[in-house]
């Protein structure tokens, strides 16, 4: 079910190259998914998407980040996931590979637990790859792409 918490606008952008930040709650705000519009020191413009969700030791958060070159492949294919998993069309993935192979979304359903989206990325850094996953519940999809399309705005306005 979705929060009952509104979308926040943080108040503190330019730190760390932040642009623009939004958060919603969800799951009782047993989940806080952030939207980052943030700037790297090229003056590369970037979505950085975080899950903070509660655990028995505090919290674990996860992060995933999409440049601005990818921001519309990737909304075509997270939309086009979502509808599939909202309609009950099997077990829909996808896969986007970007930057020249160096980083790939996996979108799929999970294979147990309550319908849901779970979003990995796959990115090849220094040490090697490195995999971070995302869980969206479906009754969350449209209270997440609202948050989520506020930042895709702000940072095509960037």
């Amino acid at each position: 079910m979705p929060s009952i918490f509104p979308p926040v606008i943080m108040a503190a952008m330019g730190q760390r190259g932040e642009l623009y930040s939004t958060r919603i709650f969800i799951d009782d705000g047993q989940k806080t998914f952030f939207f980052n519009v943030k700037e790297n020191r090229y003056h590369d413009l970037y979505l950085n998407i975080v899950e903070s969700r509660k655990s028995d030791r505090g919290f674990k958060r996860t992060s995933l980040v999409v440049f601005d070159d990818d921001i519309d492949r990737f909304m075509i294919v997270l939309e086009r996931t979502m509808n599939e998993i909202r309609r009950r069309k099997g077990s829909p993935e996808e896969t986007l590979t970007v930057g020249g192979g160096r980083r790939e979304y996996i979108l799929r359903m999970p294979p147990r637990g309550k319908p849901a989206l779970q979003l990995t990325e796959k990115r090849e850094d220094a040490t090697g790859y490195r995999r971070e996953s995302l869980i969206i519940p479906v009754d969350s999809f449209d209270i997440f792409l609202e948050g989520l399309g506020k930042a895709v705005s702000a940072l095509k306005n960037a």
